[in-house]
């Protein structure tokens, strides 16, 4: 089974139609971080796994965000001395103080949790930046003080899951995109219940952080067993230095030594054959790191690519057709080199950045689907200058 989605082409006005492969729940299940981190530890960057209470899920799905005036994730406020706080007591505290009780009483702990991950991020130097089951919580890094996911304390890692809508579809809506998935749905089950139930053993992993160069984080796909494109990670960024073509090639042998050493020999890839698989390059020495690994098709995006050019790629691959050394992919914008076969795409000028999907924003700021905020916001303002 495939899902069919309408796109428009990034080089013209036509509509075209893009099919998206769907993965199996099976391919999606190896995909956890918690599952191929069993594989790969040793490849990847140092990081310790907690798990995950129901009581955080539930939490995590609820509307609202309640810190109190010590929840170190927020920008501490100066000292003041008795009198001023007297007075600011007497000047905002009205009523009967039905608010403060409520919020109090919304605001949630969670004691074990918290001191397993305060725990994990002492061991880990002090700083971390979390990932739940599949998914980075990048969107929510607009709630941060320094506006990424770098958190030095418990409080900063809850506030990032909480403001997360990634988060939020690894709980909910993950399974959604596999060929073979059936909800088998409960009468009059919460969306928090299904999630647990969806959801067993959740696992909360804290990687050691590193000031990561953008320029050197790339996205390799694999089909059929056969390592067949590299994309440039961060495609809304242009970095001048890819566009040498032996700076392109000297990645690109880094990465497909790597996969030939470490990935195409596992069990691991045996049982998948078809997946993604994030990297991060070191400038200097050209070490790769493992990131990440995801799902050929589903929520996974192709970036430099779509599905339908992977899947002619992988084609003529297997049938030992390579395209070799173009300098521009279909749209023109990408610049291409090829070795064995393995196309690695860049954007090679300034104006042909693409629009970034990770805006690190709430999802409703950018969501202009029919029904989402934005047009519901327009169609209210359009109804209110009607009236007028």
């Amino acid at each position: 089974r495939r899902v069919a989605t309408r796109a428009r082409k990034m080089s013209n006005d036509e509509d075209v139609e893009i099919i998206v492969p769907s993965p199996t729940v099976a391919a999606l299940e190896r995909c956890k971080t918690s599952a191929w981190m069993q594989a790969f530890k040793a490849l990847a960057f140092r990081s310790v796994e907690v798990a995950v209470p129901e009581e955080f899920i539930r939490y995590a799905l609820a509307d609202g965000v309640v810190a109190t005036e010590s929840n170190r994730a927020m920008p501490q406020r100066e000292e003041v001395d008795a009198f001023d706080a007297a007075e600011d007591l007497e000047k905002f505290t009205l009523g009967d103080g039905d608010e403060d009780e409520e919020a109090e009483a919304t605001a949630v702990s969670f004691p074990a949790f918290e001191r397993d991950v305060s725990a994990a991020i002492e061991a880990l130097g002090g700083e971390c930046a979390p990932k739940f089951t599949w998914s980075a919580p990048k969107d929510a890094v607009w709630v941060s003080a320094g506006n990424t996911m770098k958190c030095r304390n418990v409080d900063e890692v809850i506030l990032l899951l909480k403001a997360s809508d990634s988060v939020a579809h690894d709980l909910t809506d993950a399974y959604g995109a596999c060929c073979d998935y059936e909800e088998n749905a409960i009468a009059n089950e919460s969306e928090e219940g299904r999630a647990i139930r969806e959801n067993p053993s959740p696992v909360l992993t804290l990687r050691e952080w590193f000031d990561l160069n953008p320029s050197m984080e790339f996205r390799c796909f694999v089909r059929k067993g056969l390592f067949i494109a590299i994309s440039q990670r961060h495609v809304n960024d242009f970095f001048e230095f890819l566009v040498d073509e032996a700076v392109r090639e000297s990645i690109e042998f880094a990465l497909e030594t790597f996969w030939h050493a470490h990935i195409e020999s596992s069990d691991w890839h045996a049982e998948m054959q078809d997946y993604v698989f994030d990297v991060y390059v070191t400038p200097k020495t050209k070490k790769v790191k493992l990131v990440d690994f995801n799902v050929w098709g589903g929520t996974t995006l192709p970036l430099l690519f779509d599905w339908q050019e992977l899947e002619e790629l992988a084609t003529r691959i297997a049938a030992g057709v390579a395209d070799v050394d173009d300098d521009e992919g279909d749209d023109g914008d990408d610049c291409c080199c090829s070795i064995d076969g393995i196309e690695f795409r860049i954007v090679n000028q300034q104006e042909h950045i693409r629009p970034g999907l990770q805006l690190g924003v709430p999802f409703d700021l950018y969501d202009t689907t029919p029904g989402g905020a934005i047009a519901e916001f327009l169609q209210e303002q359009k109804r209110k200058q009607d009236q007028a």
